[in-house]
């Protein structure tokens, strides 16, 4: 048996790279396609020749929720969907993000918008680390503001958020 040296002769590493973040729909949603489809299958029941088609509804919304994605790296953003081909922007392209409803979009520097699958306003904190603090995580900076105050509620229900030196 030889004793092995403790001196490394292999090259110091490279600093790496932050590695890609996935954002993927919220997988609770699959519980969504199984209720519909035991009642598909409840309707498919009564005229099973004619209503059968309707299974398909809840095998694409699973293919949905499995396959849509917004993956963000140090290249951009990439949304990835499961019905129609991905979309990118690069960083240097990219303007902000905007959430309209229960969507949130991509807006790239000459103002065209696409959907951006798996993330939702609480996703921010992960978004803007994932992005190297391109998106600024405006929902910590809020909390932790709101954290410094004390919340005054009057007799009337008015909520006043203010200092706790000035209470």
């Amino acid at each position: 048996m030889s004793a092995m040296s403790s001196s490394s002769s292999a090259p110091a590493a490279k600093p790496q790279a932050s590695a890609a973040t996935t954002f993927a729909t919220d997988r609770t949603h699959l519980i969504g396609a199984v209720v519909m489809g035991m009642i598909s299958l409840l309707v498919i029941g009564v005229a099973p020749l004619k209503l059968g088609w309707i299974l398909l509804l809840p095998v694409l919304f699973t293919y949905w929720v499995v396959k849509s994605k917004t993956v963000v790296d140090n290249s951009g953003i990439t949304a990835h969907y499961a019905f129609h081909r991905p979309r990118q922007v690069t960083w240097e392209d990219f303007a902000g993000i905007r959430f309209g409803g229960s969507k949130t979009f991509a807006r790239a520097k000459d103002n065209t918008e696409f959907a951006l699958p798996g993330i939702t306003f609480n996703s921010l904190p992960k978004l803007s680390e994932a992005s190297d603090g391109r998106i600024v995580d405006a929902l910590s900076a809020g909390k932790e503001a709101a954290n410094k105050k004390v919340v005054i509620i009057h007799r009337d229900g008015r909520q006043v958020l203010k200092e706790a030196e000035e209470s």
